[in-house]
């Protein structure tokens, strides 16, 4: 054995994703980046939330404030999800529709909210539910690249669902700065997550690889459905001679009768008959 080979085999390269899914995934480019815009946004008025020691007023903030302020952003957070559901695949939008359909009782739970307490178990509700929708959506879209962005988000609200489920004693500016330290982390990953899959888009379209048709792959794999006339004609095509035998039936039905009557005449052995092989006896 030489001891130039080498003792351990090359793996091949990682297969890069397939172009039906790049533009799957490019679809919630914009979606993400509008959803990631808004948590960043809400997340800095809130976390950054001017808070002086000096100022007694700012260490604290009335609860209808924090309603109001949560209540616009699940309002604008439940529309961009309308737009990221409407671009999404059959198989994910249930989930994503359902992340809006809940915002709206949080909504009217946070209208009705009067204590701290009330306000902590309405958003808290809202968000473990919204992160086991997001799950459920990162695992109907785990087979398109950077699917993991969707698991990230999950993670984020499902830890601020147990952080105000265990947050007694939380006041309205605690519930508003977690609540804000999560859409804000969440936003940055969505932008990120958005971008790149635009990014990924944009080089497909450059190389001409995009495809046209991503949301019906049924119909493209299933080409003969869509032309079964033009293969009718290619088998009718493929037997010619099959064809021009049977065009004129009254032709090949009086040429059998021919053949028929020729091979009746051959047999007979009337002496009359000019055609007969049979010695003629003539009478004394």
């Amino acid at each position: 054995m030489s001891t130039e080979d080498p003792r351990t085999e090359s793996t091949a390269p990682r297969n890069e994703a397939a172009p039906q899914a790049i533009a799957a995934a490019s679809r919630l480019g914009w979606p993400m980046v509008v959803r990631g815009i808004l948590g960043v946004a809400f997340g800095i008025v809130t976390v950054f939330w001017p808070r002086d020691s000096s100022n007694p007023l700012q260490l604290s903030l009335p609860t209808d404030v924090v309603d109001h302020l949560a209540i616009g952003y699940l309002i604008l957070f439940a529309l961009a999800l309308v737009f990221q559901a409407v671009r999404s695949p059959l198989n994910v939008r249930t989930a994503i529709f359902g992340q809006a359909v809940i915002a709206i009782p949080a909504i009217v739970f946070l209208f009705l909210a009067d204590q701290p307490a009330e306000l902590r178990a309405a958003l808290s509700i809202w968000a473990l539910l919204h992160g086991a929708l997001e799950f459920w959506a990162y695992r109907q879209l785990r087979s398109q690249p950077m699917a993991s962005d969707f698991l990230i988000a999950s993670g984020v609200h499902v830890l601020l669902g147990i952080i105000l489920v265990f947050g007694d004693g939380m006041e309205a500016l605690s519930i508003l700065g977690f609540t804000g330290a999560a859409t804000l982390i969440a936003g940055v990953i969505f932008i990120i997550g958005g971008y790149s899959r635009l990014s990924k888009g944009r080089q497909l379209a450059k190389l001409g690889a995009l495809p046209e048709q991503i949301d019906s792959p049924a119909e493209a794999a299933d080409p003969t459905d869509a032309a079964p006339s033009g293969a009718a004609d290619a088998a009718d095509d493929a037997n010619p001679s099959d064809a021009a035998d049977t065009s004129n039936p009254a032709d090949a039905a009086g040429e059998a009768d021919r053949t028929t009557e020729a091979a009746d005449s051959a047999d007979s052995g009337d002496p009359d008959d000019p055609d007969s092989d049979t010695p003629v006896k003539k009478e004394p």
